[in-house]
């Protein structure tokens, strides 16, 4: 049966294929919980997959499972999420590569998309509970004002970045590298900050673990403005403001979507005078 609102890719495809490999038989109750990009993307794993988990504790059924299915639990923040829900790593199936199963039960939770997409309320408010740690956000006191690096992504950067470093240092701003840090560590720092600077990128993800009323100024290229920080923004009741960069070509990255930025520090420092992080 073709259940297309699960589907993790093009489900017509999928499903009239010739090339499935041979079915697997897993004996007991599966839990398939992988979502298209969940297995790439912080924020698709984060928003998509972890999320799921939070359905089945809900509906009861958590107990009964066997073998819960993911895209993939290899990279340090997968592996910390699921040892932080008490997921054992013999219960654990990696979908990723040409996986085809039958089970005696399987359970898959849909998560509806509406306009939203993968963001809402609910999801915002799970994330928090289940990774924000209170203990550890409490030693943060230098977070208060963070920018966040995309120094170590390998595209959509900010080309004039040491500049820009250089120019929030003076009011007080942190740079940091939100890959360098586990989880917990990522969450007790946005949860700490009362400013947050960033380029559109994944970190952005940890806005759910921010406080209310936290300032959020998020940098974009003038060809890719997605909404999803904007939406987690409100549902968190945090202050989104935004602004858009110059499109910098260095003829290197062919996605139009991936392209750099530059920033004028002038177009920043209004937007942070007009957002009541400076006064003019």
């Amino acid at each position: 049966k073709l259940v297309t609102d699960i589907s993790m890719g093009c489900a017509e495809l999928v499903i009239t294929s010739n090339k499935l490999p041979p079915a697997e038989h897993i004996d007991g109750t599966v839990a398939f919980l992988s979502a298209r990009w969940g297995g790439a993307a912080y924020f698709h794993w984060m928003f998509d997959v972890m999320t799921r988990f939070d359905l089945l504790q809900r509906s009861g059924l958590m107990d009964s499972i066997d073998k819960f299915v993911v895209n993939a639990w290899d990279s340090p923040y997968q592996q910390e999420t699921l040892n932080t829900l008490g997921i054992p790593e013999d219960k654990l199936l990696e979908s990723r590569c040409s996986f085809h199963i039958t089970a005696d039960k399987l359970i898959v939770p849909s998560i509806f998309y509406d306009g939203a997409g993968a963001v809402s309320k609910w999801k915002c408010e799970y994330l928090k509970r289940a990774f924000l740690n209170e203990q550890t956000a409490r030693n943060t006191d230098d977070y208060e004002r963070i920018y966040i690096s995309r120094e170590q992504a390998s595209y959509r950067r900010i080309v004039n970045e040491e500049e820009v470093v250089d120019y929030l240092q003076k009011f007080g701003f942190r740079s940091v590298k939100l890959e360098t840090m586990s989880v917990a560590e990522q969450a007790a720092c946005l949860a700490a900050a009362k400013v947050v600077v960033a380029p559109h990128g994944a970190g952005l993800t940890n806005l759910v673990f921010c406080t209310p009323g936290t300032k959020v100024i998020e940098l974009f290229s003038p060809i890719y403005v997605p909404s999803c920080y904007w939406m987690i923004s409100n549902l968190c009741d945090l202050e989104h403001y935004y602004l858009i960069g110059e499109l910098f070509d260095d003829g290197l990255t062919e996605n139009a979507l991936h392209k750099n930025i530059l920033l004028n520090l002038n177009e920043l420092e209004k937007l942070m005078i007009f957002a009541g992080v400076l006064h003019g």
